[in-house]
């Protein structure tokens, strides 16, 4: 057989589930042999990555969401093939080997349309019972998709994320005077601005503590969340939308401290990231996921408490860094696949 990477997330923007396969599939190209691996894409992919061993094919005439559930399962089927699919969603017909990254849609779907839900409990239940293979990034992930779909334990990989993408990206320094930031003088967030992610936190820290300011890049999918942001920003909470990856790198190493407070993850990026880029704090909730990932390398906060003691906070741990990597990732997703290539 051969494996046959979905490739549909490159129609979309860059955020946590999508960089996950841009990396693991750059170091997953180094490990395998020419042929052993293709990607098929949407005919309507404008980016085409520049692989040395993954043979990238433009597949059917379909687009976005039919070409995912018709024509890229109808190519798997003619190449005899089998799916890998990083980003949650993989073909209704066969969804061979399928990355989940999270449960919050079952934890918390009171922050989801009905829609939305409807459409993600047809495919993660299509998932749990009918993948060859399920990756997940944390064993807390793990443990809750044992938990919601009962499925069994064997059958699930954890294959965690990482950060060395970051030592390709430069700084800007021209982005503090674009956002009206002074350096080690604000509190800085980043993340798609989802009601998970506990944004609410930050403004609450921000209307007690009028003498700073509170920075947060990202935006809100209202068509996918139920409530919008759910609060009011405070005068001193910027919201500065969209940032390119240069300007975050940049906004973390100068920021008083990296403010993590999400109520639920399957592993959260942007601390590491934070971490990685030169950031003097990071501040993270205290969650179980959390403490799995970060240990004592970073200061937690209750996040359903409003409450920062900037005193308390420790420095940051930089250790941590070599517990994660995307070669040591790709090394097991190769793992995982190497029974279904040809060889």
């Amino acid at each position: 057989m051969k494996v046959i990477v979905n490739g549909r997330f490159l129609l979309h923007r860059t955020t946590g589930v999508e960089r996950y396969a841009r990396e693991i599939l750059l170091e997953l190209d180094k490990l395998i042999k020419p042929g052993e691996v293709e990607m098929a894409i949407p005919p309507e992919t404008k980016e085409i990555p520049d692989y040395k061993n993954i043979r990238v094919v433009r597949v059917g005439k379909l687009r976005n969401r039919l070409w995912e559930h018709i024509s890229f399962p109808w190519y798997v089927r003619k190449r005899r093939g089998v799916s890998l699919n990083l980003c949650n969603v993989a073909p209704l017909s066969d969804p061979g080997i399928v990355a989940i990254h999270d449960m919050k849609i079952k934890a918390h779907p009171e922050y989801f349309s009905w829609k939305f839900r409807f459409w993600y409990e047809i495919l993660f239940k299509n998932e749990t019972s009918r993948a060859k293979k399920i990756i997940t990034v944390s064993e807390f992930s793990k443990r809750e998709i044992i938990k919601y779909y009962n499925v069994p334990e064997d059958i699930i990989v954890v294959i965690p994320n990482a950060w060395q993408h970051y030592e390709r990206i430069g700084f800007d320094e021209k982005t503090l005077n674009k956002y009206g930031l002074e350096k080690e003088q604000y509190f800085f967030a980043m993340g798609s601005m989802e009601p998970n992610k506990n944004f609410k936190w930050i403004a609450e820290q921000a209307r007690k503590m009028q003498n700073q300011i509170f920075a947060i890049s990202g935006s809100i999918n209202e068509k996918v969340f139920s409530d919008g942001l759910g609060f009011e920003c405070p005068s001193n909470m910027k919201l500065l939308g969209f940032v390119s990856d240069e300007e975050a790198k940049t906004l973390m190493r100068d920021c008083k401290a990296f403010l993590f407070p999400s109520i639920y993850e399957g592993f959260g990026i942007p601390p590491l990231e934070a971490i990685s880029a030169g950031a003097r704090q990071v501040i993270v909730s205290d969650t179980e996921v959390m403490h799995e990932i970060f240990g004592n390398s970073v200061s937690y906060i209750d996040s359903n408490v409003y409450e920062l003691d900037i005193n308390s906070l420790k420095p940051i741990e930089t250790d941590i860094l070599s517990k994660y990597s995307w070669s040591m990732s790709s090394k097991i997703i190769f793992n995982v696949i190497s029974d279904f290539l040809e060889r």
